[in-house]
């Protein structure tokens, strides 16, 4: 097939592989599989489900030839200034759902979490994205770290994004997120500005303590993000993600390796990286071939460590799921414990005694 294939006709090959109804799919039903022989006598048996989703439909048959190269014209220039954002009124802000929450040209939506006394004159606040996976819903993915708002170490905002829906019919193209191909402007991206923006102007923003986090499709947003807009984060938390500015990534998707084109990830960026993953059957079926978060989480921390990020690895064995032993208490202890500019990560001689064996320390490359 030639390489020229029109935009929709690629639409039509795309779409059965990404809504197969397969058990493994992109988070969208986060429960454990069992565990490999090798795997059972580390695995975390207290999984916990994050999304509740049912199997997608069955979109026919894949076909049997590769998906034929796509055209990387869209990825961003860094050299390219991005529009003035435009931004809606901030008085729109309030705790709970915000909807009609103006970026650019789009209506967003978000449920933001307030700490108690955020309201009050003065703040300095930190604050934590949090993406949900592929067929979840803000809604679901909230309460992993809403009970920590108050927490006494960090305190922070809670803003848990509503996807637009992207797919793979759909202009920008993602995976719920526009976190395949990264254009300039790129949509979350904007979003994540637009809200730091009005959270700043309301309450207060502590700029040495903004975060991300996300699971499968959300974690990838929030690599995706650490590309964009990395020099303003403090660390990254990600439940089986992926960088495809990786160059070892995208050649493991098979004939999808072409699909999915980032940007470098910038010089500037020096945040800490928290990557957990699930062990070999840590896996999102594209049909016509797999992603394996393991093989990311393997290839992505010696690509971190290169280029000056520490990394927090756990591989806790348990598929693609969040680990009871990972919540949203574990990530807020690793994200107050990182905040930006951090010389040295306090975390390089022993993590936390009561973090789990399976996770490890892997130092940025001097």
């Amino acid at each position: 097939m030639s390489s020229t294939a029109p935009r929709s006709l690629l639409h039509t090959l795309v779409v059965p592989m990404l809504l197969a109804a397969a058990p493994l799919g992109c988070g969208e039903s986060a429960v454990t599989p069992p565990p490999s022989a090798a795997d059972a006598a580390t695995a975390d048996t207290g999984a916990v489900a994050v999304a509740d989703v049912p199997a997608a439909v069955d979109a026919g048959e894949a076909p049997s030839e590769d998906v034929p190269p796509m055209v990387v014209r869209d990825v961003p220039d860094p050299d390219i200034a991005e529009p003035p954002l435009e931004v809606g009124s901030c008085d729109a802000l309030a705790p709970g759902m915000v909807t009609g929450f103006r970026v650019d040209s789009l209506d967003r939506s978000f449920i933001l979490t307030l700490p108690p006394g955020a309201t009050a004159q003065g703040g300095h606040w930190a604050v934590v994205f949090n993406w949900h996976g592929l067929g979840d819903s803000a809604a679901n993915m909230n309460p992993l770290f809403a009970g920590e708002v108050g927490n006494a170490a960090m305190p922070f905002i809670l803003v848990t994004p509503v996807s637009t829906r992207l797919g793979p019919t759909t202009s920008p193209l993602g995976l719920e997120w526009e976190n395949l191909r990264a254009t300039t402007p790129n949509r979350e991206a904007r979003l994540f500005d637009a809200v730091l923006r009005c959270l700043d102007q309301r309450w207060g923003v502590d700029r040495d303590r903004v975060y991300t986090a996300g699971f499968s499709a959300g974690a990838i947003m929030s690599d995706l993000l650490g590309v964009l807009r990395g020099s303003q984060l403090a660390a990254i938390a990600s439940y089986s993600g992926g960088y495809f500015s990786n160059p070892e990534n995208p050649p493991t998707l098979g004939p999808l390796r072409t699909y999915p084109a980032w940007p470098a990830l910038p010089s500037s960026a020096r945040y800490a990286q928290l990557m957990m993953f699930g062990g070999e059957s840590d896996a999102f079926n594209l049909f016509v071939a797999m992603a394996h978060f393991d093989v990311f989480a393997g290839n992505d921390v010696g690509y971190l460590n290169a280029r000056q990020h520490d990394v927090v690895y756990c591989n806790h064995n348990s598929g693609h799921t969040v680990p009871r032993a990972l919540l949203g208490r574990q990530v807020v202890q690793f994200f107050a414990a990182h905040p930006r500019g951090v010389a040295a990560s306090p975390w390089a001689a022993a993590l936390p005694t009561a973090w789990p064996s399976y996770c490890g320390f892997r130092a940025r490359l001097q």
